[in-house]
């Protein structure tokens, strides 16, 4: 049985809700943000991903994907394909089905600790060409296989993680004690140039008000960035939140080589991993686990998954 107990849904095409129930007083939740893995490419560090989603699993926690699972350029029309790039056991008349294949295998592990998939801009490039989506026929094939519930998304969405209170009788209703809205975007772009993706912080917090956490990932680089922002709340009391921005690493070391594409263009090594979110639960010194008087605070703190 998956030890995993939270829960995702669908709450609009473009939105999901990730809820964990608050139920201990230690109460701690880890989620991995990861992106980019290029996961069939000879140059992903398999061992790398694998090392992030054990210790999702170890943890009880659950993972976001937000684009490139796959890198996928070696069918038999794209352009941009190299036979070089390709693992031996992806050399195949059903390439496409090898890649899902291939793709559920070093998944399957972890799919109850999967919440989301997101497609990017080298499924979106398959989707087009081919009319098959990579994303769908892997979440699908985790879920039938597993029992899982992992949902596939577009290249933009929404992710609202909902830490839920455990209420004492089973008549209340179990309200989320916090809703965090991430919004999330593959991204866009050649690399960030000497910025590094930095420029695309502000111009984002102006289009994405509501998020309190801004993810992308697609240009290799990373980094996180805290605006501070005054609000003012419906009664006309001035407060000030945090809106968080972390651009998302990948696993994919195409610098490894000697040469190639890479070189050619005189591109620089690129960071690898992603970046953990650790929520944790913290009371008031007037308040205990059991009181049931106010909610507890739920922080949030961001770490590197090198």
């Amino acid at each position: 049985m998956p030890d995993n107990t939270a829960v995702t849904y669908r709450m609009s095409d473009k939105c999901v809700a990730h809820e964990m129930f608050v139920d201990r007083p230690d109460w701690n939740y880890k989620i991995l943000l990861s992106s980019d893995q290029h996961i069939d490419s000879k140059y992903c560090k398999r061992d790398l991903l694998i090392k992030h989603l054990e210790e999702v699993k170890k943890s009880n926690g659950s993972a976001f994907f937000f684009g490139d699972l796959f890198d996928a350029m070696q069918g038999r029309n794209d352009k941009r394909g190299s036979k070089g790039s390709l693992r031996p056991e992806l050399k195949t008349s059903n390439y496409l089905n090898a890649l899902v294949d291939d793709a559920v295998d070093i998944l399957e592990p972890y799919a109850h600790h999967i919440a989301m998939i997101a497609e990017g801009n080298h499924e979106s490039s398959v989707r087009r060409v081919t009319e098959f989506s990579l994303i769908s026929a892997v979440c699908q094939q985790l879920n039938l296989k597993t029992g899982s519930n992992i949902l596939p998304m577009g290249y933009t969405g929404w992710v609202f993680i909902r830490p839920m209170r455990v209420h004492s009788t089973v008549s209340e209703k179990k309200a989320p004690i916090k809703t965090i809205k991430l919004w999330y975007t593959h991204g866009s772009g050649g690399g960030g140039g000497s910025s590094k993706g930095t420029l695309n912080v502000t111009r984002r917090a102006v289009y994405v008000p509501d998020a309190d956490i801004v993810c992308s990932g697609h240009i290799h680089q990373s980094w996180s960035m805290e605006l501070c922002r005054e609000r003012i709340s419906t009664k006309g009391m001035p407060y000030q939140d945090m809106q968080w921005h972390f651009q998302l690493a990948t696993y994919k070391d195409e610098f490894a080589e000697s040469s190639g594409w890479w070189h050619e263009k005189g591109l620089e090594p690129r960071p690898m991993g992603g970046w953990y979110l650790d929520l944790n639960k913290e009371y008031t010194a007037n308040e205990s686990y059991n009181s049931s008087s106010k909610k507890p605070n739920i922080t949030v703190n961001p770490n590197r998954a090198m």
